[in-house]
């Protein structure tokens, strides 16, 4: 299960890094200026591990979830920490850490099995919770409506080969599909 795991972020960030599609539909999404970044200083949330839990289970209780984090232990990784949640359902979520500020650098869900056969609803509540845990100037109500349009989106999309993605208030929400693995949600600040 770690291989798959490791195999997933893998893959989710060669996949995010390498696409050019970004689509602007939303009201909330925002054109970003271009800035000048240093390749040794990753850009990162403003929240830290703990912070982000606190987040995460708020935002899961507001929406009426299930979904709750309870104790976690950040592991240490070759180039990130992390931690790993498992739910039901083969939904888990993992959250990179900055190994020298201990801030959020990216999260991700993933709900395994084939994207043909997974119940959307699962993608979609726990898309709902990490856009409101990662963005907290956007609401209950707007982070629901981007992970629908987004999930419509890939729906439509699927067979194409081309995945959503939307930038909101300085952070990067992507969401993708595989038969191999299903699908997953990404969230990282740009």
């Amino acid at each position: 299960m770690k291989k798959v795991a490791c195999a997933v972020l893998a893959l989710c960030l060669v996949a995010c890094s390498k696409s050019n599609d970004v689509k602007t539909s939303s009201s909330e999404v925002m054109e970003l200026p271009a800035k000048a970044v240093s390749i040794t200083k990753e850009v990162e949330f403003t929240f830290n591990a703990e912070q982000f839990v606190d987040a995460f289970n708020a935002a899961a209780k507001s929406s009426g979830q299930s979904f709750r984090i309870g104790k976690f232990d950040v592991k240490h990784g070759a180039v990130h920490d992390y931690f790993k949640q498992n739910f039901a359902d083969k939904t888990s979520l993992t959250v990179s850490v900055s190994k020298e500020t201990g801030r959020i650098i990216s999260v991700t869900a993933v709900v395994a099995g084939n994207p043909d056969a997974i119940d959307r609803g699962t993608v979609l509540a726990i898309s709902e919770v990490i856009a409101e845990a990662t963005n907290p100037k956007l609401s209950q109500k707007k982070a629901s409506a981007l992970a629908s349009d987004m999930m419509q989106e890939s729906g439509s999309n699927h067979e194409a080969g081309r995945f959503p993605q939307r930038f909101v208030n300085n952070v990067r929400y992507v969401l993708r599909s595989d038969s191999g693995i299903g699908y997953w949600w990404m969230a990282n600040p740009v």
